[in-house]
């Protein structure tokens, strides 16, 4: 068996494999999500100041990312399984229990924070975006806290809103998949109602979000299925542009349209970056030049506890702000910028390794040993 077709092989088993320049993007990804909340925690910028972050820290496309990534290392699922009770209770155990108790973890910790007395200290070197940031003793009726819980609201959990539509897709993504992977005109007909409805989902605040972004995680298996076709490796070259492509879609959307204010969940920017994401998966998938140069193994752990880092940066943030205000105000801001970037990194990644090692390992495990007693249950009647 060739290289190209074992790579291949590996991908369409539904195991806990992973291909390690995929998992050093989502670490990256993470990254750039946390440096991007960072910096907007400052009042630096102007016009040229947000088109540089923009940019390089462009945290949208960075989400983006995530979405086709979970629509395609979730296809193997389902590719090659038919869709039965049994799998379904399965798959819906396995996804909750990847996501919900980690976040359960931020979520009660966040509690912990809005109502301590330490929420209502006074950073002065901060902006207004801080300011409202897990502000001290958040109004939450016992409805709004079950749902902080369970990633349905964001009161606790900024961030929540990717966390809601992961889970609200996971429970249509089995027959995503199965449209996606059988016949070409079903696959073509599911993009095409998927991207109508982003477009007609835009305008209708928070709750239509899951809607929205259901595109990205359709061209993540539309990705996979293709790999499972084609897998044929491009020029590095083309993948650089890819790259450029996703990180300057935003920017060059609002050159274009001469609009400065395009919304963060413009339908037709997510596209484009689902796009752009979708051919830099495959061409990591592929073990392009990059995919080695991403694969080492300080990238990949990164990526190992990028959820980790993703939940957990927004409290860091605030708790690191508020501990270090008195020792950082004799400084110009952009000392104080990197002196307490030091600490929000080091915290972030070592809390996300911890709880990695006992919170998510233990809960991922335990939803294979109960997706497997699902299976062995309802096949036996």
């Amino acid at each position: 068996m060739s290289d190209r077709t074992s790579e291949t092989a590996r991908l369409s088993r539904p195991s806990g494999d992973h291909i390690p320049s995929l998992q050093s993007l989502r670490g990256i990804a993470s990254m750039i999500v946390l440096l991007r909340h960072y910096i907007i925690c400052f009042p630096v910028g102007g016009s040229i100041g947000l088109a540089y972050e923009d940019i390089f820290l462009n945290s949208h496309a960075a989400v983006v990312v995530f979405f086709v990534l979970s629509g395609f290392v979730l296809s193997p699922s389902f590719f090659s399984r038919a869709i039965s009770l049994s799998e379904l209770l399965g798959f819906y155990v396995r996804r909750f229990l990847r996501i919900v108790p980690l976040l359960a973890v931020v979520t009660a910790l966040s509690l912990l924070y809005v109502k301590s007395t330490l929420s209502t200290w006074k950073v002065p070197f901060t902006s207004p975006w801080f300011d409202g940031l897990l502000p001290h003793d958040v109004p939450l009726s016992a409805s709004i806290l079950a749902k902080c819980f369970v990633g349905m609201n964001s009161a606790l959990v900024p961030q929540n809103w990717t966390i809601a539509c992961e889970l609200l897709v996971a429970l249509i993504l089995p027959f995503l998949v199965k449209a996606c992977t059988k016949r070409l005109w079903p696959a073509l007909l599911t993009f095409i109602v998927a991207a109508v409805l982003s477009f007609l989902a835009a305008d209708g605040g928070g709750k239509t979000l899951p809607l929205l972004y259901t595109v990205d995680f359709v061209v993540g298996i539309l990705t996979f299925r293709i790999l499972q076709s084609y897998a044929s490796r491009y020029s590095d070259l083309f993948f650089y542009v890819m790259v450029i492509g996703l990180v300057c879609t935003r920017v060059i959307l609002e050159v274009v349209t001469g609009r400065a204010d395009l919304s963060f969940h413009d339908p037709l920017c997510s596209l484009i970056e689902a796009v752009f994401s979708a051919f830099i998966i495959y061409g990591l998938a592929t073990q392009n030049h990059m995919s080695r140069l991403l694969s080492v193994r300080w990238l990949v752990w990164i990526g190992d506890i990028s959820f980790g880092i993703y939940l957990v940066h927004f409290l860091v943030i605030v708790v690191t702000a508020r501990l270090m205000s008195s020792f950082l105000l004799p400084y110009a801001l952009p000392v104080q910028m990197v002196l307490m970037l030091v600490p929000v990194l080091a915290i972030s990644l070592g809390a996300s390794y911890f709880s990695y090692r006992f919170v998510e390992i233990p809960f991922n495990d335990l939803g294979k040993k109960l997706q497997r007693h699902v299976r062995t249950a309802l096949s036996r009647g």
